[in-house]
């Protein structure tokens, strides 16, 4: 049960607004910056990413999750838990490709109060079919009382979950959320018709689809960049949330180049960079880069910096 005592149903409603996915400060290869990862977990929750206008995801894609040993992740999990009080819903990505370790991190992140975990469905062999993913999150969630977060990421499992797979998995009580990154937009917006009364349902889309996603029923966005600057990513989720196309254009155009350089080289480029620009923001993010991240280049960074002042977030 979640550190204030909710059941999945009870934190189905919270998984909403901005769904930062935290970045995981290094400072050497076998060890988490734990004063860093504080900082930047107040430091978000103090910039207003808190119940009701956020969540905070841990070891997610851009957390790491692949490259965090089991000790590191329960470390990680007890440290944010405990840093955010709960002031904010935790939920935990259990990036690991087979069922056993998914439900041995589900369950400690339960144990130690967290609110929900975020899953993939099996990715090591690609293209899972629609049978293992229904008994790899059954088993999940019949190991565990922890909200489910289901993650549908083809880039990584080699297929989007179909509207079938999904209709089989809105059966499992405590699967209460869904993480949407298709670039389907038709099986985005049949998805959505069909399962936004099931579902709290949030996406990878705000890069190409806002805010015609949050008119189709999408109630919070996944990105990275509260680490950065809280006060840019809810106004992104303000924007967004009201339907101004006209406002959402304006502030897409402002953030076309920086989306451009960060997104379209790779996602390990795409976390490094996101790091990076944690640093040029003035926030702690560890000394040490774990491959296959690098950190970025001189000239990268200077780029990076002249993009962020352009769309108008903070530099120091």
């Amino acid at each position: 049960m979640s550190r204030n005592g909710l059941t999945p149903q009870e934190v189905k409603p919270l998984l909403v607004g901005v769904i930062n996915i935290q970045f995981t400060p290094f400072k050497s290869a076998t060890e988490i910056d734990e004063e860093a990862l504080r900082d930047n977990t107040r430091f978000m929750i103090e910039g207003g990413i808190v119940t009701g206008r956020g969540v905070q995801v841990i070891g997610g894609s851009n957390g790491e999750g692949f490259s965090l040993s089991m000790e590191e992740y329960r470390h990680l999990i007890d440290i944010v838990v405990d840093e955010a009080a709960g002031r904010v819903p935790i939920c935990v990505g259990c990036v690991r490709p087979a069922t056993e370790p998914v439900i041995e991190l589900a369950k400690y992140a339960e144990e130690a109060g967290a609110d929900a975990v975020m899953i993939l469905p099996p990715f090591y062999y690609p293209d899972p079919s629609d049978d293992v993913v229904y008994k790899h999150f059954k088993a999940i969630a019949d190991a565990t009382n922890i909200g489910i977060m289901i993650y549908n990421n083809p880039g990584v499992t080699g297929k989007d979950l179909s509207v079938e797979a999904l209709t089989r998995l809105a059966e499992i009580d405590n699967i209460v959320a869904l993480k949407e990154t298709t670039s389907n937009m038709f099986l985005f917006r049949e998805i959505v018709y069909k399962f936004a009364d099931r579902f709290t349902l949030n996406a990878n889309t705000y890069r190409w689809m806002m805010p015609l996603d949050y008119q189709l029923g999408v109630v919070g966005h996944n990105n990275f960049f509260a680490n950065i600057d809280p006060a840019f990513a809810l106004r992104m989720e303000d924007v967004d949330m009201s339907g101004e196309f006209e406002q959402s254009n304006e502030l897409w155009t402002r953030m076309l180049d920086l989306y451009k350089f960060v997104f379209t080289k790779g996602m390990y480029k795409a976390t490094a960079f996101g790091k990076e620009m944690a640093r040029i923001a003035g926030q702690p993010m560890g000394s040490y880069e774990r491959l296959p991240l690098q950190r970025p280049s001189e000239e990268e960074r200077i780029k990076l910096r002249q993009l962020m002042e352009k769309a108008g977030m903070v530099v120091s």
